[in-house]
């Protein structure tokens, strides 16, 4: 195996992707279903098929028992997610390899990489980082090493922006990502990039803003429409009578988000029977303002962990010689 690994993963609890690098340029690699860069973080299982990606997001409509979403936020601990359709359950561990097998056919180059870079969370500790380790292995790679997000990040940014001289600089990544967060004091140490401070959430990200969607706008005003009895312990609750609709809301209210980034509003329509047997058809707005406002007590805990950070090294803001660019991945 050469000593230059040339293809690195994000494995995110959201979205992954697959990239090469190659005479100081990047791939992405596409989807060939779809031709997407990123690949949900979703697996189900139909009968004996495995489906990851878009396909396990669509069948999730039909059984959401059956399919798996955000299992990265249970890399390293002794939990697993049953599936209904198997009968047994599956590891963390198990479901992220049936996504790292996914992303090897995004490959169009005809290569079989032996070797990769799995970036992980600055706050994963040695547990989590040896469990993505072990769904490298399982996905069939010989040589997996592992490199922290906001490391990674800095090194596309000085990849990209050539000019900087990042040798005699100091500075903070801010990644919020899909289901993680991570702010991160990074500088050259002995010639060598380091994080030499964190802060972090490994439940906090974009697919909890989602819920916040649906159980602060959505939920309230469907109330309001029919009859129903604990809407939201109904929904969010797997023996619930409204299971399936919280998992398909969640997905509207991703959708609804990105579409919030061009636009000042968003609909959301769907069915549903109240407790009265009344089928209703309602097509709930929601606006940017609104979505800003149940996310605000969110962005501000991100805002004190960058303080705490900035503290305890006895920094100020003027201090950072440059910023990245924000990179906020709520989908990501």
């Amino acid at each position: 195996m050469s000593n230059m690994i040339n293809f690195g993963i994000d494995l995110g609890t959201t979205n992954s992707l697959i990239a090469k690098f190659y005479k100081g340029t990047v791939e992405v690699f596409k989807n060939p279903n779809g031709f997407k860069e990123t690949l949900p973080s979703i697996v189900g299982f139909r009968n004996d098929r495995i489906l990851v990606g878009e396909q396990a997001r669509t069948y999730m409509e039909k059984d959401h028992k059956s399919v798996v979403s955000r299992f990265k936020r249970k890399m390293g601990t002794t939990e697993s997610f049953k599936i209904k359709s198997l009968g047994q359950s599956k590891t963390p561990i198990e479901l992220s390899a049936f996504v790292l097998k996914e992303l090897k056919t995004f490959i169009h180059t005809g290569e079989t990489p032996e070797s990769v870079v799995i970036t992980i969370p600055a706050s994963f500790d040695m547990v989590q980082s040896n469990a993505t380790k072990e769904a490298g292995y399982a996905a069939g790679f010989k040589q997996v090493v592992l490199l922290q997000e906001p490391i990674a990040a800095s090194l596309a940014y000085a990849n990209k922006e050539k000019s900087v001289d990042l040798k005699n600089s100091q500075w903070i990544v801010y990644d919020l990502g899909g289901g993680t967060f991570d702010v991160a004091l990074v500088r050259i140490v002995e010639g060598e990039l380091k994080v030499v401070d964190h802060e972090g959430d490994n439940f906090l990200g974009g697919s909890d803003f989602d819920a916040l969607i649906v159980e602060r706008i959505i939920a309230p005003q469907l109330e309001k429409k029919g009859k129903f009895g604990e809407l939201l312990a109904q929904m969010k609750s797997e023996t619930g009578r409204h299971n399936r609709l919280w998992h398909f809301l969640l997905h509207q209210a991703e959708q609804a988000k990105i579409e919030l980034s061009n636009k000042t509003s968003s609909e959301i329509e769907f069915s549903v029977e109240d407790d009265d047997g009344k089928v209703l058809d309602p097509i709930i707005p929601v606006t940017r303002s609104e979505y800003e406002g149940v996310i605000k007590d969110a962005i501000d805990t991100t805002s004190e962990m960058l303080k705490k950070i900035l503290t305890r090294n006895s920094l100020r803001p003027q201090d950072l010689k440059f910023e990245l660019p924000p990179k906020i991945r709520t989908t990501g």
